[in-house]
């Protein structure tokens, strides 16, 4: 309780004021200061929504304090009103915050790059959308998840993507590179690799997007140069093939002589695309070795012709003196020192193959002299030697023929031939293989009328054949003497 204090009185007889004693007084405001600090503590301890505000001055409370205190009526205490939690649903601008991370993390290919929190991120948002209307404060949770795992799937991505570009862009230029790209086609690889500082520049701009779609293009561009350049390498490794083979074939068929400009020019084509293969000029390259396989092939060709004409004329000829060596062994032969030897027969059907053997059937329009017991062969060992040598030198040339080396082949039966005609020389006739000159002094022998004889040849103008024959005998075709045994050749 407040009591109330006189600072001072009046003087009813002099109407003045008189003071009290100085000590009373200030006795009396120490403990009215007391009481005020300890009401308005009380006061402040008591209202719990009271706010804090500085003291009021010190003259201000004792005016306040001056005033009369009124009684006041303890307050009744106030209702408490528990208002109700409002939810604010889940708004399309929310969704769409955390939809736009997914779909940017999706676009540097977070799927591949960082699958695991990708896919948390997704599983985040679609845990949202299904909570969305029920539950939109956990819903927000996941949203806000879905978010975070989006953006840090992003930048992993976008890590990941220019380590990998990197490492794909450099393998791709040293592939170019080891196929000699920049010496083959200079020009396109420096472009195709053109790409590679293009796409480091926009990731270091930070413009992912860009990057990425240059280092696509680049590297579809240095594929695509390297595809082209291996079918070009393939094409010239072909050509080269091609050509080495119609070379090889050719020379086998001797084109040196039966196509001497093709085959020679061929090969300068050949050599020519080689050096300019080295020199690293891809389209001289291909032009000359196109050219040199084609005339490789041309001389291929002319060389078979040739040597199917060659064949026709070897087979020809090869039956041809066949037929004359088979002839040559039924002869009746005389030497000039007269020695006799036993006939021999011969065919050289069992040499060549059934098609030649049947042409020699066919063409052999000459038969060979009857042998039998009572023929007699008379010859020197020299005579039968040129026979002997005749058959190997045609079964040589049958040989050589079958290998395709007709020229060859041709050389032999020729020799064979020559042979023959040799052995022919020392053949008698086989009615009357030996004449001895006569003594008749009405019609004297001469070489004239013994050819004239019907057993000989019936005709005189045959005489040099007897002359030729025994020229070894006859120094003088006028002279000759009874008693001489002239060797009678065959017409």
């Amino acid at each position: 309780m407040l009591l109330p204090l006189k600072s001072c009185q009046f003087s009813a007889r002099n109407n003045q004021v008189q003071r009290p004693n100085k000590d009373i007084v200030c006795a009396g405001k120490s403990i009215f200061k007391l009481v005020i600090v300890c009401f308005l503590v009380l006061t402040v301890l008591n209202c719990k929504s009271a706010p804090e505000t500085e003291a009021p001055p010190e003259e201000q409370i004792v005016k306040e304090v001056e005033k009369p205190v009124e009684e006041t009526k303890p307050e009744e205490p106030e209702a408490v009103v528990v208002e109700e939690k409002v939810v604010q649903p889940v708004t399309d601008q929310e969704v769409a915050v955390a939809r736009n991370a997914i779909a940017r993390a999706e676009e540097v290919e977070a799927d591949y790059y960082d699958p695991e929190v990708f896919v948390q991120a997704k599983k985040s948002f679609n845990n949202a959308l299904k909570i969305r209307d029920t539950d939109p404060d956990k819903a927000r949770e996941y949203l806000s998840e879905a978010r975070e795992k989006a953006d840090l799937a992003y930048e992993n991505s976008v890590g990941k993507a220019v380590e990998m570009f990197s490492r794909r862009l450099e393998r791709s230029r040293k592939n170019l590179l080891s196929m000699d790209a920049d010496k083959f086609l200079p020009g396109e690889y420096a472009e195709a690799v053109s790409g590679i500082d293009k796409a480091q520049a926009l990731y270091d701009r930070g413009d992912l997007s860009g990057a990425n779609e240059q280092a696509y293009e680049s590297l579809k561009a240095m594929s695509d140069l390297a595809q082209r350049l291996d079918e070009r390498l393939r094409w010239i490794g072909i050509l080269k093939r091609d050509t080495n083979q119609y070379l090889t074939e050719a020379e086998n068929l001797g084109a040196d002589r039966r196509a001497p400009t093709e085959y020679e020019r061929a090969n300068q084509l050949y050599w020519q695309g080689i050096e300019d293969f080295q020199a690293y000029k891809i389209i001289e390259s291909e032009e000359n070795l196109g050219n040199a396989r084609e005339t490789a092939l041309a001389a291929v060709k002319l060389s078979k012709g040739k040597a199917e004409q060659e064949k026709q004329q070897t087979d020809t000829l090869m039956l041809e003196v066949m037929r004359e060596i088979e002839e040559a062994a039924g002869l009746t032969i005389v030497t000039d020192e007269g020695t006799v030897v036993e006939p021999e027969a011969w065919s050289g059907e069992e040499f060549i193959g059934e098609e030649e053997s049947e042409k020699a059937k066919g063409n052999n329009s000459s038969q060979a002299l009857p042998l039998d017991n009572s023929t007699v062969v008379l010859a020197d060992i020299t005579e039968e030697n040129l026979l002997t040598q005749a058959k190997e030198l045609w079964k040589r040339g049958v040989a050589e023929r079958d290998n395709g080396n007709y020229q060859v082949a041709v050389e032999y039966f020729k020799e064979a031939q020559r042979l023959i005609a040799i052995y022919k020389t020392q053949a008698v006739n086989p009615d009357s293989p030996l004449y001895v000159v006569r003594l008749i002094p009405e019609r004297r022998d001469c070489l004239w009328r013994i050819a004239e004889y019907e057993f000989v040849y019936g005709n005189p103008y045959l005489w040099p054949r007897i002359w030729r024959r025994n020229r070894k005998l006859i120094q003088h075709p006028d002279l000759i003497y009874p008693g001489w045994k002239l060797i009678i050749p065959p017409k």
